[in-house]
């Protein structure tokens, strides 16, 4: 049986089961080379039906993450009219502001669903052979089935989806997934951090990785009373208090902007940053006491907001959780894969499927990589590598940039050693001068990849069991070693957000970082998204040659292949 799962708003993409398993998972911005790109996926839907070599007849179910709200219109009502009193009561404005809202996002919503509707139907696929699901649903159960738990607390946090901003579920393999509360849209964090990354200059839904990375040099004690003005915890619940604050992600009101301007960029990004881990620890602490039920240890996350690796190692450090799994495409990107796998649960009973790594994108042997090196001799020099991984050793050794590519590309946010850029971790400065090489404007400390067997030296309280070390979803905190041997991947706080890798995981990549540690006694490369500014992670042999080219890159090892620019 194939459930084959779609998504064409921001981040579209296509996710296909077949019996049980995860067969592809792709994003269309690789394809398209547009960076989350809102629409039909149509690229994605193209290559994962011939990769099979089936057509759209052969599929059994699609499955579509979102418009699923009309199955919740009672609840909601109910929510609504609460939240609309008590805003109203504290701002007779609110009302119109929330009104607004809503109004927004029933048209966006709507206009998405024609269009995907209308994509169908032109394949001729009608909208009754489609399963609507609700937004964050489809979020729990890609968190919940590719977790590793019988049993968890499921969280979702986001800018919005079917009206909700925010979910607490609890999940078994059995039962499936019980949604317990949900807040609204007005009350979204992820609004709230988008809002704040649009203030500073950067694009919300987008850049706010950058935001977290700024925080890091800001003073949070000086912005926090007025991010607790904004939006405060009561009762199980985020209460965002209209006007001043609006629930958008640039529709400011000007006397929060005039308040924010007293302050410096980093002291602001400080404080939403610490606001919002408060705000959400509280939340996890809550619900897990409230549910009660201390025979579940174990947390699962998806949503935008779970992208934020600080917020998510505040949660892993609750009383109560002794064991955390953040989905590794927890964004909107991932919804294809939850819809799936929920529409499977309802029709088979089967609540997971395996995924230990997220290998699940499109590769390219080397026949058809060698073409694509000769299309370009006149600039480049390749061979074929003699020992892979003592050649490309020797590179990082000589301090060379490497673009690593290599088998099935990744599914989700994060270079995970398929579409990677390896450096030496010493140079302090190379947040600095690889970003400015690279064209991008970050300020968080580049991320480390380290073998499984370095792991216990370097970050404390290591669980071997730790799903999140795979993906680099959390932060861990560096022992005193690691701090000074590689400060290129560590934060000013002492943390660092690690890849750990394994030998049965991770194939050739393993071999190189493991090799190069044994050799020079460090724990650690840098592991870096193979990417230009504002550009999708590379997915094709010409978009890394592209890389090399643009000088990205020194030496570019993909597939069985050394490449180089050709001396001039």
């Amino acid at each position: 049986m194939y459930i084959l799962g779609l998504h064409n708003d921001e981040d579209s993409g296509v996710a296909l089961l077949k019996d049980g398993r995860i067969i592809d998972a792709v994003s269309e911005e690789r394809l398209n080379r547009k960076k989350l790109y809102k629409g039909p996926p149509e690229l994605s839907l193209q290559y994962v039906l011939a990769k099979n070599g089936i057509t759209l007849s052969d599929i059994n179910h699609v499955a579509y993450g979102w418009h699923g709200r009309q199955n919740d219109y009672r609840s909601y009502a109910r929510k609504l009219t609460r939240r609309l009193v008590r805003a109203m009561h504290e701002n007779p404005d609110a009302g119109a502001i929330m009104s607004e809202r809503i109004d927004v996002e029933f048209s966006r919503d709507d206009e998405t669903r024609r269009e995907f509707e209308a994509w169908m139907a032109d394949m001729g696929w009608t909208s009754d052979r489609i399963t609507f699901l609700d937004h964050h649903a489809a979020h729990c159960w890609g968190a919940f089935g590719c977790s590793p738990f019988e049993e968890a607390f499921v969280f979702t946090f986001d800018g919005r989806g079917d009206l909700k901003s925010t979910t607490v579920s609890t999940a078994d393999t059995h039962k499936g997934l019980s949604e317990q509360d949900y807040l609204l849209s007005f009350d979204s964090l992820g609004f709230l951090y988008g809002q704040i990354t649009h203030y500073l200059g950067f694009t919300p839904h987008r850049h706010e990785g950058k935001v977290t990375g700024l925080a890091a040099f800001g003073n949070p004690a000086k912005t926090l009373p007025l991010f607790r003005k904004l939006v405060s915890f009561d009762e199980g619940e985020f209460v965002a208090h209209i006007s001043p604050y609006r629930p958008y992600y640039t529709n400011m009101h000007p006397g929060l902007i005039a308040e924010l301007n007293r302050f410096s960029k980093e002291d602001v990004a400080a404080g939403v940053q610490v606001h919002c881990e408060e705000l959400i620890a509280s939340y996890v602490a809550y619900w897990i006491k409230k549910i009660d039920r201390p025979d579940i240890r174990s947390v699962c996350l998806a949503g935008g907001v779970a992208a934020n690796v600080k917020i998510n190692q505040r949660i892993a450090e609750l009383a109560g959780v002794d064991h955390l799994y953040v989905f590794p495409h927890m964004g909107d990107g991932g919804l294809p894969l939850g819809s799936a796998i929920q529409t499977q649960f309802h029709l088979t009973g089967q609540a997971k499927v395996q995924m230990d790594t997220v290998y699940l994108g499109p590769s390219y042997d080397d026949a058809e990589i060698e073409a694509l090196l000769k299309k370009n001799a006149g600039k480049l020099d390749f061979e074929r590598f003699g020992d892979k991984t003592a050649e490309t050793v020797q590179d990082l050794v000589d301090q060379k940039v490497i673009g690593w590519f290599d088998g099935r590309m990744e599914y989700g946010p994060r270079a995970l050693g398929a579409r990677s850029i390896l450096f030496h971790t010493r140079d302090r400065n190379a947040n600095d001068w690889l970003n400015r090489r690279m064209r991008r404007t970050e300020f968080m400390p580049f991320a480390p990849v380290t073998p499984d067997v370095y792991a216990a030296e370097s970050y404390k309280g290591w669980d071997p069991e730790d799903r999140c070390v795979r993906f680099m979803t959390r932060t861990h905190d560096c022992t005193e070693a690691f701090k000074a041997g590689h400060p290129a991947v560590v934060h000013i706080d002492g943390t660092a957000r690690p890849q750990i890798v394994r030998p049965e995981l991770n194939g050739d990549y393993y071999r190189v970082v493991r090799a190069y540690c044994d050799r020079t006694g460090e724990r650690a490369l840098i592991n870096t998204s193979f990417n230009a500014h504002e550009e999708p992670i590379v997915c094709s042999p010409d978009d890394a040659i592209n890389s090399l080219l643009d000088g990205v890159i020194d030496i570019l090892a993909i597939g069985s292949f050394r490449v180089r620019l050709r001396d001039v």
